[in-house]
């Protein structure tokens, strides 16, 4: 049995040596004229992908069905008190995008990373701007989780901003630490999923965060649970604020 490691080494080997294929539906994407949509997904699938654009909570950035009206706070956020600043993604978690984030996470198809590493960067322009953040801490993983999967999902995405010129934040991976296993969120409901991941997190490098603005990275926002206590810890550890940046965001 190939262990996730080199199951990883094979894909990326597999995927540099054929040309891109749709992450969505595995049909050959063709060369295209530069666009901010998506690159890893094929003609026919970029019309199944919705953005997470406006009319949406000020808050959770949750775009709401409705096209029609100003950005504000959806009922869920009006209800609760979180501890982050604010959160924006990319685009819905539905269709294409929900298939090739299965496909990063499950799949070991890192060569996606890039491409929709790019899509998140698209977004962080788009929604925050450069230089709006001091550091960008990706949601770590438990290390039994990260022995199983292999990477951080959330790590590849944003492994290459260093390389930025400063557009982007740098990464510190190792400043925030998943210190209690958790069974997974799938399948959970809200209160539930706060129950599940309660106290999960804490920075094991506070110098790191003190006084700094943080982007706190993830591949999806669903109902905020993750997001919320990453936020505390980091305010807890002296971070002057936490924003939130996700692939994709559930419509609930």
């Amino acid at each position: 049995m190939l262990t996730a490691s080199v199951k990883i080494l094979k894909n990326a080997f597999l995927d540099a040596l054929y040309p891109p294929k749709c992450a969505a539906c595995g049909e050959f994407i063709p060369e295209a004229p530069p666009s901010p949509l998506p690159k890893f997904l094929c003609p026919d699938c970029l019309m199944d992908y919705t953005p997470a654009a406006s009319p949406l909570c000020l808050k959770c950035g949750m775009p709401f069905v409705s096209p029609e009206g100003p950005d504000h706070l959806c009922g869920g956020c009006l209800e609760k008190k979180s501890r982050f600043n604010k959160a924006r993604a990319a685009g819905v978690y539905d269709g294409p995008l929900r298939t090739a984030i299965h496909r990063l996470k499950y799949n070991q198809k890192t060569a996606l990373a890039a491409p929709m590493g790019g899509m998140l960067e698209q977004a962080y322009l788009n929604h925050y701007g450069a230089g709006s953040a001091d550091l960008a801490v990706p949601v770590p993983l438990h290390a039994k989780r990260l022995r199983q999967r292999g990477f951080n999902q959330a790590l590849v995405l944003v492994k290459h901003w260093g390389r930025k010129n400063g557009q982007f934040p740098p990464v510190e991976a190792g400043a925030l630490a998943r210190v209690r296993w958790t069974q997974t969120q799938a399948g959970l409901k809200a209160k539930e999923r706060a129950k599940n991941i309660r106290g999960a997190f804490a920075v094991v490098r506070p110098d790191l965060v003190r006084g700094k603005t943080v982007l706190l990275v993830d591949d999806v926002f669903t109902t905020g649970a993750t997001a919320n206590e990453c936020a505390k810890a980091l305010l807890k550890a002296g971070a002057k604020k936490v924003d939130v940046l996700t692939l994709a965001v559930v419509v609930r």
